[in-house]
């Protein structure tokens, strides 16, 4: 038996903590070529059905539901069963914890107490910081802005007391990655700018810079730090969703220090891990490019590992709404850490005892490391706004 084999069985073994997800939906109305794709042009998702993501995720599903599985038997599944049918998939995943950013409600998401009723295993939050900001700006009926700072430290103080183990931005979709140094001055313009403008959005660079600082240092400082990264939505400017763009702010501005997980990384793999390789406090993880790109996951960690040690890098699946994503995201992830390190073994670089236990790193032990987990409430209180 190659080693690659022997891997496979004991990686399937693992629990795993996934340390990127969202909410699950009672009836998102969506099929499973949806979701295995970033584009909302319907021609475009339906080409996607003849890719290998789509092509593959049926028999992974058959795997676990049974051979009649199709769109309308997982849409009647869900719709008569939700509970039941959320935990064959996701009992299948071996998951020991999962943290949600509750920030993104899509059309049928369920309330995060309800998601850790479903989810099977402990359920902590992670706080979108520019959800809480609309929160506390346009929703309280734009206050000055020192007093929306101040509603904004409270409430992920608030967070982080209640058992939020993680702070999340997407300043990859408002603005890009490429931020200033705080500055109240150049915030207070940019405040006025917005107030008049009038739009519920945040996007304005000055701000986003001057309110991550505020919640990074409201947190305590040694709450990790999500940063969307790489591929996303059509409403993203993917060049400017390079995490290289944050190398500034890391080495020597406002994210000096703070514990900072990239996001999904993809096709910027190369530069997150550099980044992670070099800076002590920089993890990455390959969520949505694992699931999008399963024919090349084994390929994308051996990117990440290039210079990032083995430390650094965490298993997530950022699957939301469906709980087919959670199983076919985690197979898959499960699948291409056993090839890249089965062939660290027969290349000579890893021993397999190692290898198992690098494996465990990923999956759970940099989790568990990394984030305040013996804090963390079971049942934190969920957020609603959209990206």
């Amino acid at each position: 038996m190659r080693p690659v084999e022997r891997l496979r069985a004991a990686v399937a073994e693992i629990p795993a903590v996934d340390q990127h997800a969202h909410l699950l939906a009672r009836d998102p109305g969506l099929r499973l070529a949806e979701v295995l794709t970033e584009s909302r042009e319907q021609a475009q998702v339906e080409a996607g059905r003849e890719h290998p993501a789509y092509l593959r995720a049926w028999p992974e599903l058959a795997g676990v539901l049974g051979t009649d599985v199709s769109e309308e038997s997982l849409a009647a599944a869900r719709a008569d069963d939700l509970a039941g049918h959320t935990a064959r998939l996701l009992g299948a995943c071996r998951l020991e914890a999962m943290f949600i950013d509750d920030g993104f409600r899509p059309p049928g998401a369920v309330a995060l107490d309800e998601h850790a009723g479903l989810a099977g295993c402990p359920v902590r939050r992670i706080v979108r910081i520019e959800s809480e900001v609309e929160a506390a700006t346009v929703g309280a009926g734009w206050p000055p802005l020192v007093e929306c700072r101040d509603r904004l430290g409270r409430a992920v103080s608030g967070a982080v007391g209640a058992g939020a183990v993680g702070l999340k931005t997407i300043a990859a979709y408002r603005c890009g990655l490429g931020l200033p140094s705080p500055s109240v001055e150049a915030a207070s313009r940019a405040y006025d700018a917005w107030r008049k403008s009038g739009s519920p959005r945040l996007q304005d660079a000055a701000l986003i810079a001057l309110f991550l600082a505020d919640a990074v240092e409201a947190a305590g400082g040694d709450v990790p730090l999500q940063v969307h990264t790489g591929l996303g939505d059509a409403d993203q400017a993917l060049v400017g969703a390079d995490p290289a763009l944050l190398q500034p702010q890391i080495d020597h501005g406002f994210l000096t220090g703070v514990p900072v997980v990239l996001l999904h990384c993809y096709p910027y793999v190369r530069q997150a891990g550099y980044l992670a390789g070099i800076y002590a406090n920089v993890h990455l993880d390959l969520s949505l490019a694992i699931t999008l790109v399963p024919h090349r996951g084994p390929e994308l960690i051996a990117e990440a590992l290039e210079l990032a040690p083995i430390g650094k890098l965490l298993f997530a699946t950022d699957a939301n709404r469906l709980p087919e994503v959670f199983l076919l995201a985690t197979r898959w992830w499960r699948e291409a850490l056993a090839r890249v390190l089965g062939r660290l073994v027969e290349d000579g670089f890893l021993a397999e005892g190692r290898a198992v236990a690098w494996a465990e790193q990923v999956l759970a032990g940099n989790a568990r490391r990394l984030y305040p987990l013996a804090q963390a409430s079971s049942s934190p209180t969920s957020s609603d706004s959209s990206r």
